[in-house]
């Protein structure tokens, strides 16, 4: 593979590949880095490794946008680490600076005045608490924003994030080859982008199975560890029914889960098991280790910062799209065959 055939497929001279390659003026900083890149996938060394002086192009601003606090906190902490190492290194790829900011808010104005406050290039919101509404208002935003972690499928904005119905489609097809027919998903009294659609996916997936579904297949939870293990143990102590096997909406939630499911007197897998969602660290640590989706979220926080890159260098407004990543199946011990 050589000079050729990089010009080919980046569509540029062989004159301007070489240039690039070899660190020398005469190429633009974007076009340059999109050269090393396709040379680096056609497995071209390029000439010493060299480390290039990227210019700072200006701020790309990842802003962790909190309503409440009750699913976007210290727990989740590892899954929004690694949105951020995702986006940290094309940010730095295309040579743009970095910055994180959180606010925790009521309405999103005080959040879009700062951006007109600080102009940054592009912006990265990491939606998980934003309802409908608070997704229609980053309208007002003069600045290119995608949105990560959150969707609403009836608006007109940019989502990169995960494949929920799909994956929770997954969980419920696993658990049917396992022979488990009476199946209810765990489910918080706190709604969200994420877990309206997770909600979404199990009805839909039970349905096309042809299994049970009732007022009593959803059990809501406060979110949090605490909440889901205080509310599933009164459900429990007070003769709620235990079904073969449980979905719960996130990891967090399984852990208190599984601890009630214990406290009163049962045993996970036997008596019922156990899906999460998320595969936290602590998911490989329990006892039993839980069976879960591991969402890329790295690759997500990498997709969404090449799509603000792209934005920012069209300078033009395209139609909206949204990009849904599949998540997969992690299978440990909570889950036997029935």
């Amino acid at each position: 593979m050589g000079i050729k055939e990089i010009a080919e497929k980046a569509g540029v001279s062989k004159t301007t590949v070489s240039l690039a390659l070899n660190g020398h003026k005469g190429v633009g900083h974007e076009t340059r880095m999109a050269i090393i890149r396709i040379a680096k996938e056609m497995n071209y060394r390029v000439p010493g490794e060299r480390s290039y002086a990227l210019p700072q192009h200006g701020v790309i601003v990842l802003a962790k946008l909190s309503k409440h606090g009750l699913i976007l906190n210290e727990d989740q902490n590892t899954f929004i680490v690694n949105y951020i190492e995702g986006i940290n290194q094309v940010v730095k790829e295309y040579g743009y600076s970095f910055e994180i900011i959180t606010h925790s808010l009521e309405s999103l104005t005080p959040f879009i005045s700062e951006m007109k406050s600080k102009q940054p290039k592009g912006i990265i919101v990491l939606g998980t608490e934003l309802s409908s509404p608070d997704i229609q208002c980053l309208k007002d935003l003069s600045y290119p924003y995608v949105i990560i972690d959150t969707y609403f499928e009836q608006l007109e904005a940019d989502f990169i994030t995960m494949g929920n119905i799909g994956s929770v489609y997954t969980i419920i097809s696993y658990l049917v080859k396992r022979h488990h027919t009476d199946i209810r998903m765990v489910t918080s009294t706190v709604s969200s982008g994420n877990i309206s659609l997770r909600e979404r996916g199990f009805i839909q997936a039970m349905n096309e199975y042809g299994l049970t579904l009732s007022e009593q297949s959803l059990i809501p939870v406060k979110p949090g560890f605490n909440g889901a293990y205080k509310e599933m143990l009164a459900y429990l102590q007070g003769g709620g029914h235990l079904p073969q096997a449980l979905f719960c909406f996130n990891d967090v939630a399984a852990f208190g889960v599984i601890k009630a499911i214990k406290e009163a007197g049962f045993k996970v897998p036997r008596d019922v098991s156990v899906i999460g969602f998320d595969d936290l660290p602590m998911s490989s640590m329990m006892e039993p280790r839980l069976t879960t989706v591991k969402i890329p979220t790295q690759h997500i926080g990498a997709l969404a910062a090449r799509t603000i890159v792209e934005k920012i260098i069209a300078k033009t407004k395209e139609a909206p799209m949204d990009i849904l990543v599949h998540g997969k199946l992690v299978i440990r011990e909570s889950v036997i065959d029935r």
